[in-house]
């Protein structure tokens, strides 16, 4: 089904309950795209958002919104093909097997603490601390640099995250993660105290 960006065709799209909702917003303004990506994701629909990368400040709206996953205009189509495939997916697979993914739809405020729970248990407590970081703004870089490790641990630890998640891009664990609430609530053990800038050590 082809939506056009007004009311009437988003309630009639909202309605008829796809598994899986392409939304280009290349031509919306942030208030525009918004505006469009909210309403699907408020209602449980699984959203795939297309953009031109590049922009920070479009890309945190889109994030802010609650969609499923977001893809670069300029990636090769077989990335798009692999994206869309992996979030239909994981809708059709059992709940028991979704783990976290599930949240990868849009969570009701009442099912948010289940949700933060299972991803303290999905992720180990480095894994964790290095989401926690991601979350900040920080890149793989400056991770190594703070926690005095290796980019490649780093690295390693972030390809763990996505695929515990289920996802392909750091924006998108990112989202996760702030849709369902989650935060790190303390540092892991044995780990030495944050730093002013609250930024926590890894190995």
């Amino acid at each position: 089904m082809h939506l056009r960006p007004s009311t009437r065709d988003m309630e009639r799209g909202i309605e008829w309950g796809p598994d899986l909702v392409l939304v280009d917003v290349r031509s919306f303004d942030v208030a525009a795209g918004s505006a469009l990506i909210g309403p699907l994701c408020r209602a449980g629909l699984r959203v795939c958002v297309i953009d031109v990368a590049g922009d920070d400040c479009r890309s945190t709206a889109w994030l802010r919104a609650g969609p499923s996953a977001l893809v670069d205009e300029n990636e090769p189509f077989d990335q798009l093909f692999r994206t869309i495939a992996r979030l239909l997916r994981i809708g059709s697979q059992p709940k028991t097997e979704r783990k976290l993914s599930a949240s990868l739809a849009s969570t009701p405020a009442h099912e948010h603490r289940e949700s933060r729970l299972e991803l303290s248990a999905i992720l180990t407590e480095r894994e964790q601390v290095v989401l926690a970081e991601l979350m900040e703004g920080h890149n793989a870089e400056e991770i190594a640099k703070a926690g005095y490790v290796s980019i490649s641990t780093v690295r390693s630890q972030i390809k763990a995250i996505l695929q515990k998640l289920g996802v392909n891009s750091q924006l998108a664990a990112v989202a996760i993660a702030r849709r369902t609430g989650w935060s790190l609530d303390r540092p892991p053990e044995n780990s030495p105290k944050p730093s002013s800038s609250h930024r926590r050590r890894i190995s």
